[in-house]
């Protein structure tokens, strides 16, 4: 699955770090190139040579913030909101041909399991014990 993600941005010329760029600006529009960069984990200099590829092919926006002229915002263009739309179709395809064979109940049992993990992992308090997840006969 992943590989043929990376072979299609590869054949797109985009990178994961790009892509991730597209979905942080869609996601949190307009946003200022240095929140762009924390969010990434990536130097406020590399962030802005990402986004002016991506505003070189017209995937992005960069405007002036009306409050602060010095900061500049960022918008996904029309081509790049399409480029996304384009790219998920193609991930959804390819999870749907992956699990076509798959019971419906087991994907409603694997849904709520990851539901739950994700509810689990973003409620604050102490982790559990680095064991936790072993079953106790391998103790």
């Amino acid at each position: 699955m992943m590989g043929s993600l990376q072979s299609e941005l590869q054949d797109e010329d985009v990178s994961f770090t790009q892509m991730t760029a597209l979905y942080k600006v869609r996601a949190f529009a307009p946003i200022s190139v240095t929140a762009l960069a924390e969010m990434l984990g990536v130097s406020l200099p590399a962030t802005s040579q990402l986004i002016q590829e991506l505003v070189r092919r017209a995937l992005m926006e960069r405007r002036e913030n009306p409050q602060d002229r010095r900061e500049k915002l960022l918008a996904l263009s029309e081509k790049g909101q399409q480029f996304l739309s384009v790219k998920e179709k193609s991930m959804i395809g390819a999870y749907s041909e992956l699990f076509q064979h798959v019971r419906p109940e087991t994907l409603d049992n694997a849904s709520d399991a990851i539901n739950a993990l994700l509810t689990e992992a973003r409620q604050p308090g102490t982790p559990p014990s680095p064991t936790a997840h072993i079953p106790k006969e391998r103790l």
